[in-house]
């Protein structure tokens, strides 16, 4: 054990691994970065994770400066808990999962806990965690509410920010404090508290209300959105509430560690019909996909050409099911919910009939192995690019978390597509079309000459196309290492001084999984990607 640790030892019950085994294991997540920490810090109380907030305080502010990123799954895209500090392993023993309350539809779990256990609590009382990612299996709870995740039903029942209720949250000065709904008076009952949690709700209420105009006028149009902190969601305009709890939710853990969640759950809709819209020419991209959502599906969904020749290859049966799909640029996938088959039909059937009438040849699927095989082909689009037997290459994500508007889309993938094309790249797209959102993931030769050069190239082409169209860089996967550089482009200098104020409030010395949301640089991201192909 290192000298720097050791003064943690006594207050800390959690391992303290410095074995070489877990640096190298979490020094990797699923982005294109490499970054080595400086040790694996595993809690088991949220008193170890207080000891090890109050031990890098103390150590910074003496000089040495520690810092602390929590992880749990390490399914992140975008270098979210990549740390040159120490990695807080929250999964290991921080993963409790409590009962789910039926009448009110919630369950507390803690964050390290993984998603696949609150599922299989939530479904044996016929409930449901709505914002399920397609990582379902292997992700946590924490890194959802760190990157503000969501999955194919996000249309419906909004992203994890909108089916969280309260957190629990050790700040910077080791403290444990619950967020949720606050009215306006208590909100003032807060500013009154001689405390740092007194101090966070006075100074954050005042960098609010000081730059109001600043902060409306850059609120993303797009339905979703993950750049940036959520500076526009923390006060219900409906409700008269202010609830902090949503400004850690995508914050990526560099305002806090967040200990505890309560999740809300909806009711599990046992019927579902599905129909699916080929489309050859995507000039008509943005007619289908508002089409169907005026008749509000529980999932709009798409996969591209290119992953449909990969499961004609990788996954033969489902292909045949859904050889509708053959020869088309993309499929636009609707799925209708209901507790009744019949309600389930009859809205799937005017949706259907609605874009037949404007000239757009829709399918009906009854066939459950059918619906399953373009379910299955669509889920697996960025896992078959995975397998995709081409030498010297793998598959990287970083140009996998756009959103645009929807009016534009057609043309945005005719550019995308085009930008794509001057590289000569295999790429692969689907995803979440009806909020604006796609998955493209292309095949890099990591081992090329000037090979992260071309990377951060391209993300810079791809970014400044999403913004051109009035999107945001990032809707799921978060800012992480990969696009906090780009934030100011988004956003702009006044913009980005403000989350840079909220950070520094929050987090004085910089101990909370730094270079996230602010002071990440394109040159940090380019000497960290992964050099070697280790596939």
């Amino acid at each position: 054990m290192s000298g720097l640790t050791q003064t943690l030892k006594n207050d800390f019950n959690g391992d303290i691994d410095l074995t070489e085994e877990s640096i190298i294991q979490t020094s990797r997540d699923a982005s294109v970065f490499e970054v080595r920490p400086a040790g694996v810090l595993a809690p088991r109380t949220v008193v170890d994770i207080e000891s090890a907030v109050k031990w890098a305080t103390r150590e910074t502010a003496a000089g040495n400066h520690v810092s602390l990123a929590p992880r749990v799954g390490g399914t992140c895209m975008s270098g979210g808990p990549l740390t040159e500090g120490y990695v807080l392993d929250l999964k290991r023993y921080f993963n409790h999962v409590g009962t789910v309350d039926q009448r009110g539809r919630t369950i507390r779990a803690q964050s390290g806990a993984m998603h696949i256990e609150v599922e299989s609590r939530a479904t044996e009382q016929g409930l449901l965690f709505a914002p399920y990612t397609s990582s379902r299996d292997i992700c946590g709870i924490g890194g959802m509410i760190g990157n503000n995740a969501s999955g194919e039903k996000s249309i419906k029942y909004g992203p994890t920010s909108s089916n969280v209720g309260e957190l629990k949250v050790v700040l910077s000065d080791g403290n444990e404090y619950t967020f949720g709904p606050l009215t306006r008076h208590q909100v003032e009952d807060k500013k009154q508290l001689p405390t740092f949690e007194g101090e966070i709700y006075r100074q954050l209420t005042t960098i609010l209300e000081a730059n109001k105009r600043v902060i409306a006028d850059h609120h993303p149009r797009t339905i979703k959105n993950a750049a940036g902190y959520q500076l526009w969601d923390l006060w219900d305009v409906h409700e008269q509430t202010f609830n902090l709890a949503r400004l850690f939710v995508g914050s990526q853990g560099t305002l806090g560690i967040v200990t505890e969640a309560e999740l809300k759950l909806v009711k599990r809709l046992t019927y579902s019909r599905m129909i699916v819209t080929p489309i050859a020419d995507l000039d008509n991209l943005s007619d289908v996909v508002k089409t169907s959502l005026h008749y509000n599906p529980a999932s709009c969904e798409t996969f591209d050409h290119y992953t449909y020749e990969l499961a004609e290859k990788l996954l033969p049966e489902d292909a045949e099911r859904a050889q509708v799909a053959r020869g088309k640029h993309m499929v636009i996938l609707s799925v209708f919910e209901s507790d009744d088959q019949v309600e389930a039909d009859i809205t799937a059937g005017k949706a259907k009939e609605m874009l037949e009438s404007m000239g757009h040849e829709t399918f009906w699927i009854d066939d459950p192995a059918t619906i399953n095989s373009f379910l299955t082909i669509r889920r697996k689009s960025f896992k078959m690019l995975l397998e995709h037997p081409v030498p010297h290459t793998r598959a990287e994500a970083f140009l996998e978390d756009t959103i645009v508007l929807i009016d534009r889309y057609g043309e945005f993938l005719r550019q995308l597509e085009a930008i794509l094309d001057e590289y000569s790249l295999v790429y692969t797209y689907a995803g979440h079309i009806g909020a604006g959102s796609i998955r493209l993931v292309p095949l890099i030769d990591v081992e090329a000459e000037g090979a992260p050069q071309m990377i951060m190239e391209l993300e810079t082409k791809v970014n400044d196309l999403v913004i051109q169209f009035g999107g945001s860089i990032s809707v799921d996967h978060n800012d992480g290492i990969i696009r906090t550089p780009y934030l100011e482009k988004q956003f702009g200098a006044e913009m980005v001084n403000i989350f840079g104020q909220v950070k520094n409030l929050f987090d004085p010395l910089n101990i909370f999984n730094p270079g996230k949301k602010v002071d990440g640089t394109y040159q940090y991201a380019i000497d960290h990607i992964i050099r070697k192909d280790v596939a």
